[in-house]
């Protein structure tokens, strides 16, 4: 199943579900407005939202055209972000600098979306807790965070069953960066870690640190992060994002 998040008049937008080749989506305010407020009740609203999934799939619910440059970060906002900078940009939103900022990177990497966790909790219970996975794109400048993208799309685990071998695709101005390779992502381990000394509630954001790709970024350069399945298919939709001077 696939999850995005459209921007419209609030600031943690509607919720749809969005078909496996993401060129539709269909509206699930009945079940939940918002990712939260499904990530609140997924026992519940996770099953009704997989059933709207297949009927995305055969043509059996109603559906519209999604352009990933109306979807926000599928949370746009969270309670908790273990890995990067507290402020969420959308996945085609602008990064704007101050104009005396320097040494300005991004780090992409893979991350997930946590369940209730209590802290130390052990593996299994880690591993139950995984509830999406999504693509994460974390900007620093002179050190200091300045803010995270998240891809347009969240998936459930199961859409990565099978994928060994992941490979992040980084590019600058279109020119690939090195990295980003990476096996089977082992998010358990990496939520079981951020459950260490504190609980988690629904909604966490947790860096799996897999398929990491760091680059230096510039005025101007564009850098765009996605991965593909073995068919060189999508499988989040891609972040985006210009580096601009931040108007005054």
């Amino acid at each position: 199943m696939k999850l995005a998040t459209l921007k419209d008049s609030t600031r943690d937008g509607k919720l749809v579900v969005v078909s496996k080749d993401l060129t539709r989506c269909s509206e699930v305010g009945h079940i939940a407005r918002t990712l939260q407020a499904a990530l609140d009740d997924w026992a519940h609203a996770g099953p009704r939202l997989a059933r709207v999934a297949i009927g995305v799939e055969t043509g059996s619910q109603p559906t519209m055209r999604f352009h990933e440059h109306d979807a926000a970060s599928p949370l746009p906002r969270a309670f908790f972000w273990a890995g990067g900078s507290g402020g969420f940009a959308g996945p085609r939103d602008p990064i704007s600098l101050s104009g005396d900022v320097s040494d300005v990177t991004a780090t992409a990497q893979l991350a997930v979306i946590a369940d209730d966790l209590d802290a130390q909790a052990g593996a299994d219970a880690a591993s139950n807790a995984v509830l999406l996975v999504l693509l994460a794109n974390d900007v620093s400048a002179d050190g200091d965070g300045l803010a995270s993208s998240f891809s347009p799309v969240a998936v459930t685990p199961d859409e990565l069953d099978g994928l060994s071998g992941l490979s992040l695709l980084v590019r600058r101005n279109g020119n690939p960066v090195e990295g980003g390779k990476g096996a089977a992502v082992d998010s358990a381990k990496a939520v079981a870690a951020a459950a260490d000394k504190r609980s988690l509630v629904a909604g966490s954001l947790v860096a799996t640190g897999s398929c990491r790709v760091t680059t230096a970024l510039s005025l101007g350069d564009v850098v765009r992060v996605e991965l593909n399945d073995g068919t060189g298919h999508s499988i989040f939709g891609a972040i985006e994002q210009t580096v601009e001077t931040r108007s005054r």
